[in-house]
């Protein structure tokens, strides 16, 4: 079994399935980001070009209680993992409540868990389809929303559609910033001032990202100058700015952030005012996402008469990030998919019908998650007519601007929040601390606030999919399950 991708889905897979089958299985992992460093497969680092994602994300307890146990008590480890959001529809309290892991970790424990607990084989480099598919049972493709797997095998996948997620004929893509912070506030007390608007998300375990939705007008302002000029650092390469002397650079293009040295930066000033919003003891670096969406027409194929391909993770179902969904949903369809082989492998040639269940499963992702997805980047309005949410974040940086009405909104809407969170999360603050914070803003950041919206927590809310997997006693022998020879 071959799979396409080392990242933690693509290993969340492998380990899942060595968990469930044992030695009946044979697991293959590639991936261009590793290296080898003497009987070992290593990450690469910044040196070689490889620039490791610093992200907190967030694992629902429906999720993050499925895994192999091994894999949870490693993952799990004191001081590694953080529960800030509230208990919900896919995070019960029998399971427990969301946990919040660095993306890094998580890479780092499955890594070595591949490794010294599940003997799975790691390959370093892009994954190549062999000229013949004989003797390979299975391709597993996580390598990410561009996949460049999906690609080659596009004939038997067909080509993600664009246009299901567009508006006007053209695709909706949003420009989010990235902003890496210290914290320096309890994790959970700035939950509310997340839940309370649209413009700034803060995903923290003593520290993480702050996601800024941008307008068209402040994303040109993402502009990096190097040595001869203008780099396309940020927006083609993903680097993250580093501070360096009152200015942001990007070591590897020796590039300058623009606006952390233009005086006329109307972008600038709004950086810092979500930092402020959050408590932000320092400005750890920046980095800037594009999103957008595809509907993906079947994420199972038949490669060969005894060969079947399957998308996993980004690969299949490539998020709108602001919901949280996105590794939750690549680790569903991970276990799923472990799952159904477990179920179904017999030692004889696999059948379509044998992933029927699977299939039907990441159908229901794809509807649920993106469903959810698109309606927070068109967010209806009071009157229930969609609007985009950059058309918000650009009406509210326009006046008039009534401070007061402005504060007394927002913290109605926090008191509210407060309120439906009580008994699914801890403790927290009175209103005053809360109006602290939000009165140290600007007007205008108030006003962009206020028209984005609090989170449509009714519309996205509701059912979730679920993922049922067990890890038997791999001593009962079944047929191997091989990769290619």
């Amino acid at each position: 079994m071959d799979v396409a991708g080392g990242g933690p889905v693509g290993l969340v897979f492998a380990c899942s399935l060595r968990a469930m089958m044992g030695d009946q299985v044979v697991v293959r992992v590639h991936d261009r980001r590793w290296r080898r460093h003497g009987n070992r497969v290593v990450w690469m680092g910044e040196q070689e070009g490889n620039f490791r994602r610093e992200q907190v994300v967030t694992l629902q307890s429906n999720v993050w209680s499925t895994l192999p146990l091994r894999v949870q008590k490693r993952l799990f480890a004191d001081g590694r993992f953080g529960e800030m959001w509230p208990l919900g529809p896919d995070s019960p309290a029998d399971r427990g409540r969301p946990r919040n892991l660095k993306i890094r970790w998580i890479e780092d424990v499955l890594l070595d868990m591949a490794q010294d607990v599940y003997g799975i084989e790691l390959v370093p480099g892009r994954y190549t389809p062999p000229p013949s598919w004989s003797g390979t049972h299975v391709v597993a493709i996580c390598d990410g929303a561009n996949s460049p797997t999906r690609e080659l095998l596009k004939d038997h996948f067909g080509s993600p559609d664009r246009d299901f997620y567009s508006v006007g004929g053209e695709q909706l893509v949003e420009t989010v910033l990235g902003i890496r912070i210290k914290g320096t506030l309890p994790d959970e007390h700035t939950v509310p001032l997340t839940v309370c608007q649209n413009r700034y998300l803060f995903n923290s375990l003593g520290g993480g990202f702050i996601n800024m939705r941008l307008t068209a007008e402040e994303a040109s302002e993402i502009v990096t100058i190097g040595e001869d000029g203008p780099v396309e650092c940020m927006r083609r390469y993903r680097c993250m700015m580093l501070p360096r002397g009152g200015r942001f650079v990007c070591d590897r293009h020796r590039a300058v952030l623009k606006p952390s040295v233009d005086r006329l930066s109307f972008l600038w000033p709004r950086i810092m005012e979500g930092a402020r919003l959050f408590g932000a003891g320092d400005i750890l670096g920046l980095t800037v996402f594009q999103l957008s969406m595809t509907q993906t027409a079947r994420f199972t194929a038949q490669l060969a008469p005894s060969t079947f391909g399957f998308l996993l993770g980004d690969a299949a179902n490539s998020l709108h990030f602001w919901p949280g969904r996105g590794l939750n949903t690549g680790v569903k369809s991970a276990l799923s998919l472990a799952g159904a082989l477990r179920s179904r492998w017999q030692g004889r040639p696999l059948r379509a019908a044998d992933f029927s269940g699977h299939e039907g499963l990441m159908q229901q992702l794809q509807y649920r998650e993106k469903s959810r997805a698109w309606t927070t980047m068109l967010m209806p309005d009071e009157d229930g007519a969609p609007r985009l949410i950059e058309d918000r974040l650009r009406a509210g940086l326009r006046g008039p601007h009534d401070r007061q009405a402005l504060l007394a909104e927002l913290l109605n809407r926090v008191r509210d929040i407060k309120s439906r969170l009580a008994g699914r999360m801890g403790a927290l603050p009175a209103d005053d601390w809360y109006l602290a914070r939000l009165g140290a803003l600007h007007v205008k950041t108030l006003k962009a606030l206020v028209e984005s919206g609090p989170w449509i927590t009714r519309e996205i809310g509701g059912d979730e999919v679920s993922v049922k997997v067990d890890f038997p006693d791999t001593r009962v022998v079944l047929p191997r399950l091989a990769a290619t020879a």
